[in-house]
């Protein structure tokens, strides 16, 4: 009994941790703002977060519609508050707003029980929140031809790399679909930091960042090569086997 209690207890602190991380993020950003003027900030973040932590301790003796019913209350006062913000100063950004529903989300979540990947995942929403500038000015150094890059890659690798069987097909099941793909995925990704690391880095150190990763897709080909049946590793089908090396 104490040990659940402790347990409790901790996920409930977990719970304030994260709408405490987030709401300093947001009181820092906005410090300059008049005093009342502010939407959200290091207090209403820190409420969110609690509200959230002990809704999802009741909703275990009362059932999930506690945590359903006070996250609907929260978003309409959360609609609210954005809708006035929009009418006093103009200003049409949702950020914020969708912070704060995330913050009760991920505080429920550790009161739950996760309170370790609630806390990674706050983490996660914290830098986007802070680094906002610097995603800005990546994406406006972004090139349509980097987007389209960076969605092949994603298409090749994350759609359709799953989709390949993983067996051997022909004369000794030399042709295995899946391990061929990955190889492409790999050659293609290794391209693409080497572009990207150019890009950011300049070119001398990106063709350093390009050869580390190089040097990481060499110890990768090794387990690749020993999914291959066992006649085609043997010394009776030499020409069947080219000797990759990266250097």
């Amino acid at each position: 009994m104490i040990l659940a209690d402790y347990q409790q207890a901790l996920n409930l602190t977990a719970a304030l941790a994260i709408g405490l991380l987030v709401g300093l993020e947001r009181g820092w950003r906005n410090r300059n703002d008049e005093e009342g003027s502010r939407v959200a900030g290091l207090r209403t973040f820190s409420i969110i977060g609690l509200l959230g932590g002990v809704s999802a301790l009741i909703a275990e003796q009362w059932g999930p519609v506690i945590v359903v019913t006070v996250f609907v209350a929260v978003a309409l006062l959360v609609a609210a508050s954005h809708v006035m913000e929009v009418k006093a100063n103009k200003d049409r950004g949702t950020t914020t707003a969708f912070a704060m529903l995330l913050t009760f989300m991920l505080a429920a979540w550790a009161a739950s029980g996760q309170p370790v990947t609630a806390l990674a995942v706050a983490t996660v929403l914290v830098a986007i929140l802070a680094y906002k500038r610097v995603l800005h000015g990546w994406l406006r150094n972004v090139t349509e031809q980097e987007i389209s890059s960076s969605i092949t890659l994603l298409l090749i690798s994350v759609v359709m790399l799953p989709l390949l069987p993983n067996q051997g097909y022909g004369p000794w099941e030399a042709l295995n679909p899946y391990w061929i793909w990955w190889m492409v995925v790999l050659i293609y990704g290794l391209s693409f930091v080497g572009y990207i690391a150019v890009k950011l880095t300049g070119a001398h150190m990106g063709v350093l960042i390009t050869a580390l990763a190089g040097a990481l897709a060499s110890s990768t080909a090794r387990p690749v090569c020993t999914k291959l049946p066992r006649p085609l590793m043997s010394t009776k089908y030499p020409l069947w086997i080219p000797r990759l090396t990266l250097s």
